[in-house]
């Protein structure tokens, strides 16, 4: 959510609030863009072109919820 309210402000040029919503908890979270935030999600973005910008990917590490993860295929195609 922090992303996209990100991209929002910086790209798009629109500066909105996110709610993010629990329905089966009946539970409301109001997520703002705060100057911390913003700096938090561009340091993620550094990060990411950095590991993106490598000549070869990052050891795959295995956690122990690798195997429910959605993108577990990803990681271990060629273990």
């Amino acid at each position: 959510m922090a992303y996209y309210l990100w991209y929002l402000k910086n790209i798009k040029g629109v500066e909105v609030k996110g709610i993010i919503t629990y329905p089966k908890e009946r539970k409301k979270i109001e997520i703002n863009l705060t100057p911390e935030l913003e700096k938090e999600i561009e340091i993620s973005l550094k990060n990411i072109n950095q590991i993106i910008f490598k000549p070869n990917p990052p050891k795959s590490e295995k956690k122990k919820y690798c195997r429910k993860c959605s993108y577990f295929e990803f990681c271990w195609v060629n273990e």
